[in-house]
């Protein structure tokens, strides 16, 4: 990772994108162009405001009150949506238009044209890198996931023989107690629990491990009946 970075950043600092600088009117048109959008949002609301403070709510009743509310949101939501709409067509036609004109206008095309094109294709560049990244992203993630159900199955496994060796050494502990006098064999007997003691504590811990790594990598380990067994499962279930 670290010996692409370099390249990354070739791609995002270039001489052209450096000497790009707007003109004062150009920068003053932006800036005014910025102004009318506000100006509009303001307008509008200002408007609702008004139309608001028309009615006298007091004599009006909680049914009816309840009913002008809906249709004032429906409203409201309808006009957000065709002021939206409006001001994403002409933002689209103002940056569509010169950026086709720089791609195809050729010697047709005007300066302020022309001084996009190597613009335009450094960000094309850009989209590629990205949409690579994000394809070895997805790739990588594909494989995390497989990964962890691998291990999860392995946890699974792991976890069967533990309960069958917990089982035998309390079948092995009680015979101990009651019918075995060897010292030797009761040494060993007492090392295999102490052995059955430090296996349970591993798995607590491996278990808690796998089970963050799930939560923080961003899997949807809600929707997997594996996944949600391992995060939600009960850590008592081995005692």
């Amino acid at each position: 990772m670290p010996a692409q970075q370099p390249e990354f950043a070739d791609l995002l600092q270039t001489h052209k994108s450096d000497a790009f600088v707007f003109t004062e009117q150009e920068r003053l048109i932006l800036e005014l162009y910025n102004q009318e959008q506000e100006l509009q949002l303001e307008s509008s609301l200002f408007e609702a405001q008004a139309q608001g403070q028309l009615q006298d709510l007091s004599s009006i009743s909680d049914d009816v009150l309840q009913a002008q509310l809906i249709k004032a949101e429906r409203e409201a939501l309808e006009e957000r949506t065709k002021y939206l709409l409006r001001n994403r067509i002409a933002h689209n036609v103002l940056v569509t238009d010169p950026v086709l004109k720089a791609v195809h206008g050729g010697a047709n095309a005007a300066f302020s044209e022309r001084r996009l094109l190597p613009l335009i294709k450094e960000r094309d560049v850009i989209s590629m890198v990205h949409s690579s990244l994000a394809a070895k992203l997805s790739s990588t993630l594909g494989a995390l996931a497989t990964a962890e159900k691998n291990n999860l199955a392995a946890n699974e496994k792991n976890k069967e023989l533990a309960q069958t060796l917990f089982a035998l050494a309390e079948e092995m502990k009680s015979q101990s107690t009651e019918e075995i006098e060897d010292p030797n064999l009761r040494a060993q007997l007492q090392e295999l629990d102490s052995r059955v003691r430090m296996a349970r504590r591993r798995w607590r811990i491996m278990k808690s491990v796998v089970a963050g790594m799930v939560v923080g990598s961003g899997i949807n380990w809600a929707s997997d009946a594996t996944l949600r067994e391992l995060v939600m499962d009960d850590e008592d279930e081995l005692q």
